[in-house]
């Protein structure tokens, strides 16, 4: 994929931010450094972005899709009160595996490499949950 200046603004954005933004999110800080950008060209950059695998796309059900600049192994647990999407990285490989073979035998799948990054969970994020013991 040829790499245009909007291109690598777009994928600097996504891969330097911690709140996995959305398309809008994207857009007004991409016009920032690109004042005369589009949303319909972030919009076409994000999708081949995420189809060519340099970011990933997390669909959080709300219709508005979530992009992530760390495209390793890892979770995303979205708050079901607050909408913050965090990641969640195992602290050791034998969890990966644990999940892996869930799924292995969940499903029948015989394939020991199968590949999670774009599990979602939901759950309430700490941070509402001090706001309750607060309250």
């Amino acid at each position: 994929m040829k790499y245009s200046r909007q291109r690598n603004v777009i994928l600097n954005i996504v891969r330097s931010s911690d709140v996995h933004p959305t398309a809008d999110t994207v857009y007004d800080l991409a016009r920032q450094e690109l004042p005369g950008i589009g949303i319909a060209t972030v919009y076409r950059n994000l999708n081949m972005l995420a189809e060519n695998g340099d970011i990933a796309r997390i669909n959080t059900g709300d219709g508005k899709d979530r992009f992530d600049g760390h495209t390793g192994e890892h979770y995303h647990m979205i708050c079901s009160r607050c909408g913050e999407v965090i990641d969640i990285y195992p602290k050791d490989d034998a969890a990966m595996d644990g999940l892996r073979r869930a799924v292995n035998l969940t499903f029948g799948i015989k394939d020991d490499n199968v590949q999670i990054n774009t599990t979602l969970l939901t759950g309430v994020c700490n941070r509402c949950l001090a706001k309750e013991k607060k309250n």
